[in-house]
């Protein structure tokens, strides 16, 4: 399945399969598609198979049995470990089991790849994230450690950490699962705006209410049935 169009290809799968590993609920067979700059990719997983690798090599962390996944026209697997670090810094991703990091709070945690992966002032960061904050839903930075936050608020929490930056590639990994439906208007509209500045999405869904929602405008839908992905259909 492939998204055409003369934009920048952000993200291309190329006949990806992946071996079956045990981290995950199913494996990957004979994967294809590319994203450019704009483009949102919905998914709709199967009941009970919400840790697929598909995040894992869009992020290069995991390299694929067959095929090839790209990142900004270069294969992962061809860059140097600083290379692929910097291409890291550039993607905004809402993990399936969250990734946070125990001995930092929870603002040090969302402001950890940009502080590692740019020159930007800490300063900035920090004012960009806690705009997020209030975007989201928040007032503001929260300073309390992972295990001290409310989980409503960490969930809100990892809303911020994938949109700052303004990242080339934006991985939701099942992101209403705990807010829906209040979160829908604030997620659609910083989607939106991500998107209006050149960012790709990939959102990955378990929820008829959110594969039927007309307001994500997604530029292709795709299902999953075993390690197979499916083209569903698009919306105009």
């Amino acid at each position: 399945m492939d998204i055409d169009g003369n934009n920048h290809r952000v993200l291309v799968f190329k006949t990806v399969s992946t071996e079956s590993i045990p981290l995950y609920d199913t494996s990957l067979w004979d994967v294809s598609f590319s994203l450019a700059a704009g483009e949102l990719l919905l998914i709709r997983m199967e009941p009970g198979r919400f840790r697929l690798p598909l995040a894992d090599l869009a992020a290069g962390i995991v390299e694929p049995g067959t095929g090839a996944v790209e990142f900004l026209g270069r294969n992962w697997f061809e860059l140097s470990p600083d290379e692929a670090a910097a291409q890291r810094g550039k993607i905004g991703r809402l993990f399936e089991e969250q990734g946070w990091v125990g001995h930092l709070d929870v603002g040090e945690n969302i402001t950890l790849a940009q502080r590692h992966h740019s020159s930007r002032p800490i300063a900035e960061i920090e004012n960009e994230a806690i705009n997020l904050a209030r975007f989201f839903g928040l007032p503001g930075l929260p300073r309390s450690t992972v295990s001290a936050l409310r989980r409503e608020d960490l969930y809100r929490s990892a809303f911020i950490r994938a949109f700052l930056a303004k990242p080339a590639l934006i991985i939701l990994e099942r992101p209403t699962r705990t807010l829906f439906p209040g979160i829908m208007p604030p997620l659609i509209n910083a989607i939106q705006a991500a998107r209006n500045r050149g960012s790709a999405v990939i959102w990955t869904t378990s929820e008829a209410a959110v594969w039927n929602e007309a307001g994500i405008r997604a530029t292709l839908k795709c299902t999953m049935f075993g390690a197979r992905m499916s083209v569903a259909g698009e919306d105009q």
